[in-house]
């Protein structure tokens, strides 16, 4: 079995980060794998910087810096998953 693929939600829990979260939820069940993904929310402050996210709520998937400031749809999350 390949290694799931690493999603994570980066803010401090405001209620942007919330609908970002319930948007890469949907995103992630639309697909019909959600056991493919792993997804953890960051909300300490001092990491941001380290994972290139400077404006929240921001997204990353594997590694890869996929919006910052804004709340993507899940079927925008979708064309990255």
């Amino acid at each position: 079995m390949s290694e799931k693929k690493q999603i994570q939600i980066i803010g401090k829990g405001c209620k942007k980060c919330e609908r970002l979260h319930d948007e890469v939820i949907k995103a992630v069940k639309d697909t019909g794998r959600p056991e493919e993904y792993e997804i953890t929310k960051v909300t300490e402050v001092n990491k941001f910087a380290d994972l290139d996210i400077f404006i929240t709520p921001g997204l990353r998937i594997n590694g890869q810096v996929i919006s910052e400031g804004r709340v993507l749809s899940a079927n925008k999350i979708k064309d990255y998953l």
